[in-house]
């Protein structure tokens, strides 16, 4: 009995400690490097940060509307610029520009570094303006479930379990005769 109870313990520690292993060799999150934005779906008329990071072989980067509908610009955040395609200084391995949409729609957005190399490219959804055609709230999810539910599930439970402990007893003391 105690071969078997420290063999179940063995497997259970091997899960809990063995099972973050996988995490600590796992790509990190958020990765590191790529083309991110401040807000990836933003009202028409707001200013999104787009940034690229972990360039540091690159001098420049150039931020380019590749697909979406007309209305839409970058512009440097330092020269403030406006175009469909603006070109960034790295520093420290990153580069950042404005983009703004004024209709809504969903826009690519690529950026190349000064050597043509492709450093990535970023999707951004653009939507109606708060209010305009939502109610502002959050949805409702998950479900509403009576205090008197819960309490009877968790007395169904409890009566279970004094059952089988029952029972195990009854049959311990039906073989120790």
């Amino acid at each position: 009995m105690i071969k078997k109870s420290f063999a179940a313990l063995a497997i259970a520690g091997a899960l809990v400690f063995g099972g973050a292993a996988g995490a600590a060799v796992a790509d990190p999150y958020p990765p590191e490097g790529g083309v991110t934005a401040s807000d990836t779906t933003p009202a028409p008329g707001q200013s999104v940060v787009l940034r690229v990071t972990g360039i540091e072989g690159e001098t420049s980067a150039t931020f380019s509307i590749t697909s979406g509908p007309a209305g839409a610009s970058l512009a440097s955040i330092v020269f403030a610029s406006a175009g469909t395609s603006v070109t960034k200084p790295v520093v420290n391995g990153t580069a950042e520009a404005s983009f703004t949409a004024s209709a809504s729609g969903t826009y690519v957005i690529a950026v190349t570094g000064g050597s043509g190399a492709n450093l990535g490219s970023i999707t951004l959804t653009v939507g109606s303006a708060a209010g305009a055609g939502g109610s502002g709230t959050l949805p409702a999810t998950g479900g509403a479930v009576p205090a008197a539910a819960i309490w009877v599930g968790v007395g169904a439970l409890g009566l279970g379990g004094i059952a089988v402990a029952a029972g195990v007893a009854r049959k311990r003391a039906a073989s120790s005769r």
